[in-house]
């Protein structure tokens, strides 16, 4: 794998991450302001942030600037090195890291490899293959891990949204932590097509967490939509 270093972030040299790369820094500085409004507004809890899906890390060094310790998660094997790099490189020694996925409950999934042939296949979910027997990428539930006095979660996993939320159900419902969960308000057709691939749609997913007590406050950048305790 080869990477190269964009204003200061080690991310993967290919023309994909690249464009993701610079699509999401300029998305994470135009977030941060609302993101602040939000924490102030509707976080008491400064303690422990959750950040599942961090990928290159772009909010997980924001949030561990606003809270006491961070706990992220990343699926792809290559990213999640390059993700290393990164907070080694900004000195957020406040992260707690961990290369594997959350889901349901704790079990192995199939996936394709990350070469460069399938690197492309974009989003998680167009890499796990629930059909195949070949399951040696591993998933744990946030429940089974016990972290304590959780503010805030953030859920970016690319169609996956819905299992983790279920492995988190315990936690959610005693810490009550304000929710960011990617729901793209303009491209939910999109996404859609992503959930389906593992038995549920966008609505379902959005009466899962208001049947919690969740309310929506708002989106960032019409791509996550935040939800915090009614």
């Amino acid at each position: 794998m080869n990477t190269y270093d964009y204003y200061g972030w080690t991310v993967i040299d290919d023309p994909m991450y690249k464009r993701f790369a610079k699509e999401n820094v300029n998305i994470t500085k135009e977030d941060i302001p609302e993101m602040s409004k939000i924490i102030s507004n509707h976080v008491s809890n400064k303690t422990v942030a959750i950040d599942i899906g961090c990928h290159y890390g772009f909010f997980t060094k924001y949030l561990s600037e606003q809270f006491k310790t961070v706990h992220a998660f990343d699926f792809n094997n290559d990213i999640y090195k390059c993700f290393e790099t990164n907070m080694e490189k900004f000195k957020c020694e406040n992260v707690i890291r961990y290369p594997h996925g959350l889901g349901e409950k704790q079990r192995y999934v199939a996936t394709n490899d990350w070469s460069q042939k399938h690197r492309r296949r974009g989003p998680l979910a167009n890499h796990i293959d629930p059909n195949s027997e070949n399951k040696t990428q591993k998933i744990k539930s946030l429940d089974s891990l016990k972290i304590k006095d959780i503010g805030l979660i953030m859920i970016d996993t690319e169609g996956y949204e819905l299992n983790v939320m279920k492995g988190a159900i315990n936690t959610i419902k005693k810490y009550k932590p304000v929710l960011v969960l990617e729901f793209h308000r303009t491209k939910k057709n999109n996404v859609n097509n992503l959930t389906q691939k593992f038995g549920y749609n966008l609505s379902e997913l959005q009466n899962y967490v208001e049947n919690l007590g969740y309310q929506s406050v708002g989106y960032l950048n019409k791509v996550d939509q935040i939800f915090v305790s009614k």
